[in-house]
């Protein structure tokens, strides 16, 4: 499987384990596979404890987790009725299970925090895990509401040039194209050197060629999706705070897995890391064609 061309997605997966929060990632997975005409896996990954299996004899680790997968797809049927979603029970690390069907998935999505067979599914841990090494973008809901309706919002895209971030503008172009919303490309600059102290180097100047390199960056994308609305900003400030108050009231921010130039440091442990914990929007995490995550 995986992404076949670029931006598109044929299956979208979804972490689930009874949480509330891995609930919402069903709601917004749900939405996004039948705005894309795509198909669903709902995916319920259990460990058994054979510690804990001495001390309750009585405990059924795999009948609840067929139980709790089950109530996952219902939950999927109501929100998207029709919608082609197939349900995956797997036994193991959650972490490790879910990177493996990441090989096989255009789109991976999970809560923002959860419990039950994810075993505390917060980022930090199994999210972390998926958005550094996961074979496709990997999206983490967060917030309480429900995914944004369709022409509402816009999606932001942080920019800098490196092969992630390029894959971030790919994955961003089509989630402004199907949802038909604005796109807000942006990139977080700090330059190299102190203009005041080198009074010939304007820096107003150095900003306007940072657009313009923008507008390169951008221009073989946009001409694949010419209906989008494209808004290109170029924001003084550290890469997290413009990214951050860039995708307030934004339905999606996509951010790539790692990242050099503007946006210095645009990798998981430092700026993406930090988004993925604090954006006020579902965060997508974007990496370069052959980047393994290793």
């Amino acid at each position: 499987m995986g992404m076949t061309k670029a931006g598109e997605i044929s299956d979208v997966v979804a972490g689930y384990d009874g949480s509330e929060a891995s609930g919402r990632a069903l709601d917004w997975a749900a939405a996004e596979a039948r705005a894309r005409g795509a198909s669903m896996t709902v995916v319920y990954v259990w460990e058994f404890d054979f510690g804990a299996s001495m001390g309750m004899p009585a405990l059924d680790p795999e009948g609840l987790a067929e139980r709790t997968l089950e109530a996952g797809m219902e939950r999927v049927r109501r929100a998207a009725p029709g919608l082609e979603a197939r349900p995956l029970l797997e036994r193991g690390s959650a972490g490790a299970s879910l990177v493996e069907i990441s090989r096989r998935a255009d789109l991976m999505v999970v809560g923002s925090r959860g419990r039950g067979g994810f075993a505390g599914l917060v980022l930090g841990s199994v999210g972390a895990q998926l958005a550094a090494h996961a074979r496709c973008p990997v999206v983490v809901v967060r917030g309480e509401g429900r995914p944004a309706p369709e022409g509402t919002g816009t999606v932001v895209v942080g920019v800098d040039g490196s092969p992630a971030s390029r894959a971030a503008v790919e994955l961003a172009f089509g989630e402004a194209d199907v949802h038909r919303v604005p796109l807000r490309a942006v990139v977080a600059w700090t330059p190299e050197v102190d203009v005041r102290q080198l009074p010939l180097v304007d820096e107003e100047v150095m900003r306007e060629a940072a657009e313009r390199r923008l507008d390169r960056l951008l221009a073989p994308v946009r001409e694949r999706h010419p209906q989008v609305d494209v808004q290109c900003r170029v924001v003084p400030g550290p890469p997290r705070e413009v990214l951050m108050e860039a995708s307030d009231g934004a339905r999606l921010l996509v951010v790539g897995a790692r990242g050099t130039g503007g946006i210095r440091g645009l990798l998981l442990g430092s700026v993406s890391d930090a988004l993925v914990h604090h954006a006020p929007c579902p965060v997508a995490v974007a990496r370069a064609e052959g980047d393994t995550g290793a």
